[in-house]
């Protein structure tokens, strides 16, 4: 299906970014990619999305996230509320 199709070509579609290393974190990469018969990109990947998964499973993210979210809902009743009654903050 042409829909299904596209939603698959979105979620694998890759994005270059720019990101600094140090220069002696960078040579481990390398070594590791060098000894895997792989690229530094596939090893820097792979990383990041270790390090995501155990992050974002975490209990000090889930509060975080928690707290991002009600101060992100605050803000959002605030603007609303001074929409509604025809305030905007400023002057």
């Amino acid at each position: 299906m042409p829909t299904e199709r596209k939603k698959a070509d979105e979620k694998d579609r890759q994005v270059v970014v720019s990101v600094r290393f140090p220069s002696q974190l960078l040579d481990r990469i390398q070594a590791i990619a060098a000894v895997q018969a792989t690229t530094a990109n596939a090893v820097i990947r792979e990383g990041m999305d270790i390090y995501v998964r155990e992050r974002v499973a975490s209990a000090e993210f889930r509060a975080a996230s928690e707290t991002y979210i009600s101060q992100a809902q605050a803000q959002v009743a605030t603007a609303l509320q001074d929409h509604a009654s025809g305030t905007t903050g400023q002057p």
